[in-house]
């Protein structure tokens, strides 16, 4: 089941980082996206090349009686949010000489036709489909009525200056992914996942949004997710050994849990000592680890063990050594150190050539 992004449905007691508008007048939806209720939030001229026309037919007279569509805008750090709700059928073109952004775009109700020059493909997008794509010029996307999306532009030096971390050098061309993401594919689902992180943080009064540390780290996660999972021009370079690095929250989380495998660690703790939040802590773990923040604390405290069984200079036992590193039930311990190393921790401490007779 594909659940939804869920953002705010009244301007009533909105998120301090929401902007929420709801239009009535036909000709101020149609006069584009610089819409002055929406400020601070995409006030970049480019933007002023989007624009929107109505495609629905309104009833007569009804056309100041309801709310035609609704737009929410926020940002976190280098990227721009935005929420449309639409009634009636719309449009979306953007003119020359275009955006140099990508646009991240997630439906939750109705479908989005895609149609771009140049494209690798068209077609729809809707609540099993993702869309990425580039805001180049004659770019058009067409909503069904009752259509609602999240979009979230992604500048393209940000995306470049992850792929050139990747890499380990600058991309020669410019990035073209695939437009359509199976959210469905165990790919898709790490992407949504994001999304839907970043639509519950922006609406939250707790938001890691006022971080920017926090931000720098979940946008690395998404550039990062995005590069590695959605299929572009790059990916096979992407795919060679040696080519996949991990963001800077998964490398700081690390090195924080080694430096303190011997002692008490809370989640929290490490998603504080990464600059993130603990829901992106677990995603990014999950993503490019394959594992659980909780498994990667285990996973250090069985290596710390192993470490002196094999080198260390001490007259313990097993069981003292391992309850130093929190393993307090001795039968447990010993079949994850054999799962984890192949060999039962008495072996390795038996072959330690530095082991003082106890």
């Amino acid at each position: 089941m594909v659940a939804d992004v869920v953002f705010p449905q009244s301007s009533e007691n909105q998120p301090e980082r929401i902007r929420l508008t709801h239009f009535r007048n036909l000709s101020e939806l149609e006069s584009g996206v610089y819409w002055p209720q929406l400020q601070p939030y995409f006030m970049k001229p480019q933007f002023r090349r989007l624009t929107y026309r109505l495609t629905g037919r309104v009833p007569n007279g009804r056309e100041q009686e309801q709310v035609l569509s609704t737009r929410g805008a926020s940002g976190l750090g280098v990227l721009d949010v935005a929420y449309v709700k639409d009634r009636y059928s719309t449009a979306m073109s953007i003119g020359d000489p275009g955006l140099p952004d990508y646009c991240l775009t997630s439906v939750s109700q109705g479908a989005l036709a895609y149609v771009a020059p140049g494209a690798r493909r068209d077609g729809d997008s809707d609540r099993t489909t993702g869309l990425i794509y580039r805001g180049l010029p004659g770019t058009r996307l067409s909503a069904t009525d009752d259509h609602v999306r999240m979009a979230i532009w992604i500048p393209a030096p940000s995306l470049k200056e992850r792929l050139a971390a990747l890499l380990g050098e600058p991309g020669k061309d410019d990035i073209v992914f695939d437009p359509f993401i199976d959210w469905e594919s165990g790919p898709g689902q790490g992407i949504r996942r994001l999304i839907w992180l970043l639509a519950e943080e922006l609406a939250s009064p707790n938001s890691f949004a006022a971080n920017d540390m926090a931000c720098r780290s979940f946008t690395d996660l998404l550039l990062y997710t995005l590069l590695r999972s959605q299929p572009n021009n790059y990916s096979m370079q992407l795919a060679r050994p040696g080519q996949c690095p991990v963001p800077r929250i998964i490398r700081r989380a690390e090195e924080y849990i080694q430096a303190r495998a011997g002692q008490p660690i809370a989640l929290h703790e490490v998603a504080d000592a990464a600059g993130c939040s603990v829901r992106s802590l677990q995603l990014g773990f999950r993503q490019f680890r394959d594992m659980t923040p909780a498994a990667a604390i285990r996973k250090a405290r069985l290596e710390a063990v192993q470490r002196i069984l094999v080198f260390g200079e001490c007259g313990r036992t097993v069981t003292d050594i391992a309850y130093q590193y929190g393993f307090t039930n001795p039968g447990r311990f010993a079949g994850l150190y054999k799962r984890m190393f192949g060999v039962s921790p008495s072996n390795d401490l038996r072959r330690n050539p530095f082991r003082r007779p106890g």
